[in-house]
């Protein structure tokens, strides 16, 4: 193992000196791309041969692996993956086994079957696959050397992932929660509601006109019951804060049903509208020649909570529309859309009023469901699967929480595949492994290994020069 190591150290020195001799100093990046190469040749070279003596010393450990009933089936398969140092190969052992033919070596290493791109790899595609496209986020990991259907397969095969939050030091004089919902468009060419509950103590200001929020948390509720997903939120808000020390909670909504029923599980809760919607909806009533003659006196009417003043204004301008256009389609349409609008407005009454309160910090749900949900789920042309849009919601919200996914959780479904499976007793063999590790770098620290004679032969060179000093070199730590 030591001849190994010197020779490809060696020839890695003389490949510098090579690139040096021939190109000098040039363009930095161009200089960095080029040693960037030869550097990892050499660790490839490296970690190809740590794994194959390692393999070898499995096979060497006859007794144990008779004992497990573990048999040699073929000798220097090899095997290729995308890892971060790009496509590496190595070679190891088929065994046959009592559980079927395997390769030990793989097991230890958790590399799965037959796929051809490593966990590390498979995590940073899924990370990237979170905030990007899949056909942009293997161009951003591997530079186009995995295709986007090899990302989509990763996002696909992670595990279930879930936000918990860390406990907060402190207590918020306020739990503020703001719900909405996104609607996404699906491959059979409905739309998907994906709701998103997002909850933090409070907001600060960033610069003038912008503030954010204080120590936020996302909670997505796609295919998850009203009642189910407000008992998650709850439970999630118990991890960070004593619930029972906050004195009060505001819950932020455009009014739909499954928003309010937040007011179920969080009892003590005050409702508010988000203003986005209910300026909307005002505006859509009072507007045109009929309208805009009212604007200003349904204003004053909510301002003054005056719920029938603002009843008998939209009939009058209900009356007055209708009064003015000809009998027809278009009549009965209008005059469910003003009854529609003017409803809205007086079932959310105390959620108008509400959002007048001291401790209201005001709505911003739609700029939330834009930046968490939208920007991946529903602002370019695309369509989602099911499947898809389960999965792509939990990793987006996770990794927008401030989590990242971590290469075991792109391993998880394979776990309980038998074939994932190497062995009972497969850590008798990480431990033969790791004997034959302690042997040989026994004398690494002291540079032993480069005062030995190099076994290359010929004339002097740089590269000769380069290991001898190396050589010389004591206590380097």
């Amino acid at each position: 193992m030591e001849d190994i190591i010197l020779q490809i150290v060696h020839e890695t020195a003389r490949k510098i000196l090579k690139y040096y001799e021939t190109n000098g100093i040039g363009r930095l990046d161009k200089m960095s791309d080029g040693l960037k190469d030869i550097s990892d040749d050499m660790v490839k070279q490296m970690l190809s041969a740590f794994i194959e003596t390692a393999d070898r010393a499995i096979c060497a450990a006859k007794s144990e692996r008779k004992g497990d009933g573990i048999r040699v089936h073929e000798r220097n398969v090899s095997r290729t993956l995308y890892t971060s140092l790009g496509e590496f190969t190595y070679s190891r052992t088929y065994f046959d086994s009592d559980a079927g033919k395997i390769y030990l070596m793989d097991n230890i290493l958790e590399v799965s079957p037959y796929e051809r791109v490593d966990a590390g790899i498979s995590a940073k595609l899924v990370n990237a696959a979170a905030l990007h496209s899949y056909g942009r986020s293997a161009t951003i990991v591997t530079g186009g050397n995995i295709s986007r259907q090899s990302a989509w397969n990763k996002t696909m095969n992670t595990g279930e992932v879930a936000f918990v939050p860390e406990p907060s030091e402190s207590t918020p004089e306020a739990l503020h929660i703001f719900a909405d919902e996104d609607h996404v468009s699906l491959q059979n060419g409905k739309k998907a509601i994906v709701p998103l509950v997002t909850v933090c103590a409070g907001k600060q200001p960033v610069c003038k006109g912008r503030n954010e929020l204080t120590e936020p948390f996302h909670v997505h509720g796609y295919g998850i019951g009203k009642e189910t997903l407000w008992e998650y939120v709850y439970a999630l808000c118990a991890v960070k804060y004593d619930m029972e020390s906050i004195p009060k909670v505001y819950i932020y909504g455009d009014g739909a049903s499954w928003i309010k029923g937040g007011l179920d599980v969080f009892t003590e809760a005050v409702y508010s509208i988000d203003t986005f919607h209910y300026k909307k909806y005002m505006r859509k009533l009072f507007t045109g020649e009929v309208g805009s003659k009212y604007a200003l006196k349904a204003h004053v009417a909510v301002a003054a909570n005056d719920k029938a003043m603002f009843e008998r204004i939209a009939h009058v301008v209900l009356e007055g529309v209708l009064s003015a256009m000809p009998e027809g389609a278009d009549k009965t349409k209008k005059s469910e859309s003003i009854r529609k609008t003017a409803g809205y407005i007086l079932s959310n009454w105390d959620g108008i009023q509400n959002s007048k309160l001291p401790g209201v910090i005001g709505s911003c749900t739609e700029a939330l469901i834009s930046h968490i949900l939208s920007a991946r789920l529903s602002r370019n042309p695309m369509g989602w699967s099911k499947k898809g849009l389960a999965k792509m919601a939990m990793i987006r919200v996770f990794v927008m929480n401030g989590e990242t996914i971590m290469p075991l959780d792109t391993l998880s479904w394979k776990h309980n595949d038998r074939r994932f499976v190497a062995a009972d007793k497969i850590e008798k063999y990480e431990d033969i492994i790791k004997l034959q590790h302690d042997d040989i770098c026994k004398d690494v620290k002291t540079w032993r290994w480069f005062e030995k004679d190099s076994k290359i032969s010929g004339k002097t060179s740089g590269t000769k020069v380069v290991l001898d000093s190396l050589g010389k070199l004591k206590n380097v730590s």
